[in-house]
């Protein structure tokens, strides 16, 4: 055998050994195929299959960067002063809802939490909204009341009165632990719901007794109920709210309507109180209105007015002590692009106290408002 052959034997033995380490080679196995985020229509826009179950999630919320501004309050007569400091605060506030839902042989099963976080002139709160359980039409948590649902402008104030919290009102106390049923039929809707007024310390108990041997009273009546119907007929709705605060044993009526009229809707609120009590104690009584222009696709103009009878209460006498209000102003709502919106109002309000001689008390307030929404 000569070197020629010896070499030509050499490289088909190669080639023979390195075809078979090919035919054997090992392949890479492919990847899983993701599964893609699905759409859940079944309870509107926004939701989507949270991956390997069948709920249904939504996520939404706002950023605000908002600047108010008033002025001075301040009341004329022998008696009268300053009222209230007036000037301008900036604040921007986030505010996150996260919503899930389900379909259950007892019905929808959903919850809910909202989360808000404001920056104030150096100061920073962070808290939750609300929370909120629902199964069918039950619905249990930390949730708002009838009166933060409002009209369309900024004039009329269906959870507050013309001097406010500065004045020590502990009305409109309407986010709550709460309890309610409601029943949906369409164009009319009814619901029963019961509260658990919040105490200093939380507990609701039947009182004690303290290290001199007095008996403290509890606060187990910090309970209050309401209830609402409501109907739309065509262009128009309206509702009648009843509320009773167990604690401070008085009531309140209220009412809004809503109405499509020319070229806008005209929102109408009243409300009359039997005494002070947690869900009103602005006013004996209060009515207001607003109508919102639409101008243009982007455009709403909404003037607005409200009047304020016997503002000073009287608590634990369920009475009033006199005094009127009125406020008048009009609020602009203008749609720069989709899902970005500003909002600018400006208010007049004149208060008669007719307290110590004091007489007549007026400020201008108002706001500009920047929010995009998601």
């Amino acid at each position: 055998m000569n070197i020629k052959s010896l070499l030509l034997g050499s490289a088909a033995a190669l080639a023979a050994v390195s075809g078979a380490q090919a035919a054997d080679a090992i392949v890479a196995a492919e990847p899983e195929p993701m599964e893609y985020v699905r759409v859940c229509d079944a309870f509107g826009t926004g939701y989507f299959y949270i991956p390997g179950t069948e709920t249904c999630l939504k996520i939404g919320g706002y950023v605000r960067v908002q600047v108010d501004g008033r002025s001075d309050f301040d009341f004329d007569g022998p008696a009268g002063g300053r009222f209230q400091e007036g000037g301008y605060r900036t604040n921007t506030r986030g505010y996150l809802t996260i919503a899930a839902k389900s379909d259950t042989e007892l019905g929808t099963l959903g919850s809910s939490i909202s989360l808000e976080a404001d920056t104030n002139g150096g100061s920073q709160d962070f808290f939750v909204d609300e929370a909120i359980i629902q199964l069918g039409g039950l619905q249990v948590g930390y949730f708002y009341g009838y009166f933060d649902n409002g009209l369309p402008g900024e004039t009329v104030l269906s959870d507050g009165g013309p001097l406010g919290s500065d004045f020590g009102y502990i009305g409109g106390d309407t986010l709550n632990n709460s309890i309610r049923y409601t029943f949906d039929g369409g164009s009319f809707q009814a619901y029963i719901q019961a509260d658990a007024f919040d105490s200093q310390d939380g507990w609701k108990t039947g009182g004690f007794v303290n290290g001199a041997g007095d008996f403290v009273p509890g606060n187990e009546d910090e309970l209050g109920v309401n209830a609402m119907i409501a109907g739309k007929f065509g262009g128009v709705a309206i509702d009648l709210f009843g509320a009773y605060d167990f604690d401070f044993d008085d009531g309140v009526i209220a009412s809004t309507l809503a109405a499509e009229i020319g070229p806008g809707t005209l929102g109408v609120f009243g409300v009359y109180s039997f005494g002070p009590s947690r869900y009103w104690d602005f006013s004996e009584w209060s009515i207001g209105a607003e109508y919102a222009i639409k101008v243009s696709d982007k455009l709403a103009i909404t003037p607005g007015a409200q009047y304020w009878s016997n503002i000073l209460p009287v608590y634990g006498d369920s009475d009033y002590d006199g005094g009127d209000a009125w406020r008048v102003g009009v609020t602009a709502d203008y749609e720069i692009t989709t899902n970005l919106k500003a909002k600018a109002t400006v208010n007049y309000t004149s208060v008669d106290v007719d307290l110590a001689g004091v007489g007549d008390g007026d400020r201008w307030d108002g706001f500009l408002r920047l929010q995009r929404s998601f």
